[in-house]
């Protein structure tokens, strides 16, 4: 039937109950037992490149269509237990797939595949017992991530991270329990898992710090499931079974600065995992690499040349001052003292003295004059001005997103002491923390990686117990950044904020913080 109308096209379909997939199974070929055919709304997408050119062929990539009305269709087969589906779609006279069809495919919810286009018959070896065997004869069709067992070893500039990935599975047979992949993941079972993999993992895989053991100032345990791009954690109430849950434990080390070294002595291998892949991620970016029983030692070294630490100091104020070049103001003192010793009305005896005490006191400046600094400055009066509220604004952001990094609360609250005034401390760091602490799809705390494009929509003065300062609305761009589970998540968040800043101890502080909308 040929048509342009989208409701005819799917009223006839669901009458004539047509589909151009078949499913076999070893035997024989499987009929839906139930079919589905909707109109629907096509999800939101974006994509930078759609409707641009491409710079390789010099091609217009084509947009997204304006209508998003699709036909969403289902498909039921009761394929019983069987261990092996083959999948056909409808196939032209050249042998391939009549129509380009995406797909992504699951067991429950563990992923078989990542998204391909199924442009021939393809073959499903399903496992019951364990979803995350199930897997299509062809090699070129693969999930995203098929390693049961992961290191991370993360070196940043406050804390050294060390993260395990594993399957429950796995966990559970290394403790001698019982394991079913289809049972639910229920609070019960969380709070056994969460004992379990602490009492097995904690100092078992030893870290040093410059050749030093060194012992964990917290651990955590999540729950994590694989996604089109890495890893997810699994929400409170979401219904997941166990076959399909990643644990993710993780040991933080606090640091005052990068050290030299860091070791992590790995000790998880068994008669099937003789072959641990682990990142190593610093400042200059990731190392790739693996560990075996021969070579278990997870190492990194510090080859960092040009790093700098993250700057949380106090924001000066940069006050207005008259500037006057040493030379002058010693050529004028030495003129003081010649006119001082012709004005004299003493006696030839008396001038002879005064001269040569003058001649002295020269000589003994001139022996100074080569160790004073090149010009001596006098503070003026005054006040930012409106212009430079801007940049003022945005060293102050960029000041607290480098105080964030500090993983101990102690530590990071002395940090924002310098930059945050003492009254209402409480209510802005709360409020501070939303911004620059948000929590990102693995369930771990973001960054703040760089701020951008800021605007004062408004100012005003105000004088704040004494302290003069400036009430402002402002807007900005800012770079979330999280990296763990070896999945590397940025976003863009754009922030406007009600923030009044203040001069205090000679110093810039923010007094109040209040979030307008964060999108």
């Amino acid at each position: 039937m040929q048509t342009t109308d989208i409701y005819l096209l799917a009223s006839s379909a669901n009458k004539q109950q047509i589909s151009g997939f078949q499913v076999y199974s070893a035997k024989h070929r499987i009929k839906p037992s139930n079919v589905s055919i909707r109109i629907a709304q096509r999800k939101p997408r974006i994509s930078p490149f759609a409707g641009q050119t491409d710079p390789r062929t010099g091609m217009k990539i084509p947009s997204f269509p304006a209508d998003k009305k699709i036909l969403l269709t289902q498909l039921q087969y009761p394929i019983g237990k069987t261990k092996e589906i083959k999948i056909k779609p409808l196939m032209g006279k050249d042998g391939f797939a009549s129509a380009k069809i995406g797909f992504i495919s699951y067991h429950g919810q563990t992923p078989v595949s990542e998204f391909h286009y199924l442009s021939q018959p393809e073959t499903i070896m399903i496992d019951w017992k364990d979803p995350w065997n199930t897997h299509f004869k062809n090699p070129k069709i693969s999930p995203y991530n098929r390693h049961p067992l992961m290191s991370f070893l993360y070196v940043e500039p406050r804390q050294i991270r060390h993260e395990v990935l594993m399957r429950t599975k796995d966990l559970m047979e290394w403790t001698n329990h019982p394991f079913d992949a289809w049972q639910p993941l229920t609070p019960e079972r969380k709070k056994f898992l969460h004992h379990t993999v602490r009492s097995y993992l904690l100092n078992r895989n030893p870290t040093t710090i410059d050749q030093a053991r060194s012992l964990p100032n917290s651990v955590e345990t999540l729950f994590l499931k694989t996604n089109g791009s890495g890893y997810s954690q699994i929400s409170e109430d979401e219904a997941i079974e166990m076959g399909s849950v990643m644990i993710g434990y993780r040991e933080k080390f606090s640091i005052k600065e990068l050290p030299q070294s860091v070791t992590v002595d790995w000790n998880i291998f068994t008669d099937s995992i003789n072959s641990v892949p682990t990142l190593i991620q610093d400042p200059a970016g990731p190392f790739p690499t693996h560990v075996i029983p021969a070579f278990p030692d997870i190492q990194w070294h510090n080859y960092l040349y040009d790093y700098r630490p993250p700057n949380s100091d106090p924001l000066v104020i940069e006050t207005p001052s008259l500037a006057i070049p040493m030379a002058i103001l010693f050529s004028f003192l030495i003129i003081t003292i010649i006119v001082l010793t012709l004005s004299t009305k003493h006696s030839q005896l008396s001038r002879k003295t005064s001269t040569i005490i003058y001649t002295t006191i020269i000589i003994s400046a001139s022996g100074l004059y080569f160790n004073l600094p090149e010009e001596y400055r006098i503070n003026l009066p005054g006040t930012a001005k409106k212009s430079d509220l801007g940049q003022v604004t945005e060293q102050l952001l960029l000041k607290i997103a480098a105080a964030f990094k500090e993983p101990l609360p102690v530590d990071l609250e002395l940090k924002l002491k310098n930059l945050i005034f003492m009254d209402g401390f409480d209510n802005t760091y709360s409020n501070l923390t939303q911004i620059y602490q948000p929590k990102t799809t693995t369930g771990s705390l973001g960054s703040v990686s760089a701020i951008t494009n800021l605007r004062v929509e408004y100012s005003s003065q105000i004088n704040l117990n004494g302290n003069k300062g400036f009430r402002l609305i402002t807007s900005w761009q800012a770079v979330i950044e999280d990296q763990s589970w070896g999945h590397f998540e940025q976003r863009p968040q754009k922030t406007r904020a009600h923030i009044e800043i203040i001069q205090s101890d000679n110093h810039w502080k923010i007094a109040r913080f209040t979030p307008l909308s964060v999108r």
